[in-house]
């Protein structure tokens, strides 16, 4: 897993398309979450005891007198992507409990001697997950950027009505709506070097064209074509780390010529792609 931030009251650490059993250990008096939204993933708490976290659950897992060595496994096909968040019951209480007349309806038990519990992730929280998994921000802004989404992370978990959240966009009630924008993400990033206009990826999915845009930008907190922009300069990273030339880069993720996206290279991460590549 690599980590995402690490502070001394909280961490959050990714894995995607996770297979191979990894062992951990699970640190005594910290609350650990586990989210795994595309497969299974295996929880192996030494030989006698193994617990299943199934597609659309997480894992919430405390316990105030040991250490907890844990193997994590699946067996997905094409592996699963794993959030694995870690914070102190201080930093717990501080979020959960500054409400005092919302105490008893946040579903919160103020963590016992231990907690081993599976809880289905709540709808509005999928697109929060997608975020972490395939995040675009700011190199500055990380930590902060992260530390908001596990507080909005949180405000699903504990029982925050969706209403509540997302009074703007009446579209992200719906899951079927949810499972449409996932799949015009999908679409555009698998047509990046040519994609869809907004009519045809509208019809694609079978959504109308406002509905997709507004659900796009409140899922994925931008429009789609500048949310494909990001990706395809994000993406670019990785190929010249790899080695890639700039022209077979521009070429691969659709760039009309060399010039274009260096330019957009360098309006985005303030660099040229070649000193980028260099420097990396």
């Amino acid at each position: 897993m690599r980590s995402l931030i690490k502070t001394k009251d909280i961490s959050i650490s990714i894995a995607t398309q996770y297979k191979s059993g990894s062992t951990f250990n699970l640190e005594r008096n910290m609350v650990h979450f586990f989210f795994c939204d595309n497969g299974n993933l295996k929880f192996g708490f030494g030989p006698h005891y193994e617990r299943t976290l199934d597609q659309g659950s997480y894992f919430i897992i405390y316990d105030s007198e040991k250490d907890l060595p844990l193997v994590l496994s699946s067996d997905t096909e094409n592996g699963v992507d794993v959030v694995h968040i870690v914070a102190t019951t201080k930093f717990i209480h501080s979020v959960l409990i500054e409400d005092i007349q919302n105490e008893v309806t946040q579903n919160f038990d103020g963590f016992g001697v231990r907690n081993y519990a599976i809880e289905t992730v709540p709808l509005a929280a999928e697109s929060v997950l997608e975020s972490l998994v395939d995040p675009f921000v700011p190199t500055a802004l990380k930590s902060v950027y992260y530390k908001a989404k596990v507080l909005e992370l949180l405000s699903y978990c504990y029982n925050v009505p969706e209403s509540d959240r997302f009074e703007s966009c009446p579209f992200l009630k719906d899951k079927d709506n949810i499972v449409r924008i996932k799949n015009a993400k999908r679409i555009l990033l698998l047509k990046m070097v040519s994609p869809p206009s907004i009519k045809e990826l509208s019809k694609e999915i079978g959504m109308n064209e406002y509905n997709l845009k507004v659900g796009f930008k409140s899922i994925y907190g931008m429009p789609p074509y500048q949310y494909l922009k990001e990706y395809k300069l994000n993406y670019s990273k990785s190929l010249l780390q790899k080695g890639f030339k700039v022209n077979e880069i521009a070429d691969q993720i659709g760039y009309n010529s060399s010039s274009h996206y260096i330019e957009a290279f360098r309006k985005r991460f303030g660099t040229t792609p070649r000193k980028y590549a260099i420097e990396s």
